[in-house]
């Protein structure tokens, strides 16, 4: 009787590892998938911020020097 319970508390604790490892799973490729949108964003966006780079738009008669 003993032993019937300790197997099925394994099994019970190996089908919830498994099922922790799937959620886990999910959350990476989430989070990934959100970082790689942003990553993205960042290269269309006009202002360059995610580069590091600023862009100044100035008028046709206007000008700087840096």
């Amino acid at each position: 009787m003993l032993k019937i319970l300790f197997i099925a508390a394994f099994i019970y604790m190996l089908y919830n590892l498994i099922v922790y490892v799937i959620k886990v799973g999910r959350i990476v490729r989430a989070k990934r998938k959100e970082q790689e949108i942003r990553k993205d964003a960042g290269r269309n966006d006009r202002s360059g911020q995610g580069i590091g780079k600023q862009v100044i738009e100035l008028d046709k008669d206007q000008y700087r020097v840096e």
